[in-house]
């Protein structure tokens, strides 16, 4: 069945559980976007987004977007497949925020390699948003990019905004990056 039309808020955590049980094989039912012009929806071969490396510590997920069925495609599985189960809804924060008719006309392949399970799912969510992002400003208009970045960063940052954090190298002279070995005066 597909997802039922559904604006995301931070204070009904249960609600976009249960909203999100009801995912089936297909996620999105096909539909027109009613703000965007026909004319301005480009054809297949044209629809592809520039590709997108977002990355976590050691993961990196590609994103191609294209105009398509509504598909969203992890390492050539569905979306709904990601493992581990309670991480898939990070994943699905994304749809719910902007709304299935956005996702209606494109279809999003996903390529993720590195990392662990949780690095790759913030990977695949940064990916995700990106693409809709490059999607709407490459082939829609301005103001669509202007509005999806606003409601993403207004949500969480990290879905637009890479985390520079990086594991700092030890040195010399100590037990740690920082650290240095205890020393005595008498």
């Amino acid at each position: 069945r597909p997802l039922a039309l559904f604006q995301f808020s931070a204070s009904a955590p249960s609600q976009a559980l249960s909203l999100l049980k009801l995912v089936g094989k297909k996620i999105f039912e096909p539909s027109i976007h009613p703000s965007i012009p026909s004319h301005h929806i480009p054809s297949s071969s044209h629809g592809i987004s520039p590709v997108l490396w977002p990355q976590g510590k050691t993961a990196t997920a590609v994103a191609h977007c294209k105009r398509g069925k509504g598909l969203i495609r992890v390492n050539g599985s569905p979306v709904e497949l990601l493992e581990p189960e309670i991480m898939k809804f990070k994943v699905y924060e994304v749809v719910l925020l902007l709304g299935q008719e956005r996702f209606a006309n494109i279809d999003i392949r996903i390529r993720v390699n590195g990392g662990g399970h949780v690095s790759q799912i913030y990977a695949i969510r940064q990916a995700l948003a990106k693409s809709v992002v490059a999607f709407n400003q490459k082939f829609v208009d301005e103001a669509s990019k202007k509005e999806i970045k606003e409601i993403l960063v207004q949500f969480d940052r990290t879905l637009l905004v890479a985390d520079p954090r990086r594991c700092e190298p030890k040195k010399f002279g100590g037990i740690g990056a920082r650290a240095r070995y205890q020393k005595s005066y008498r």
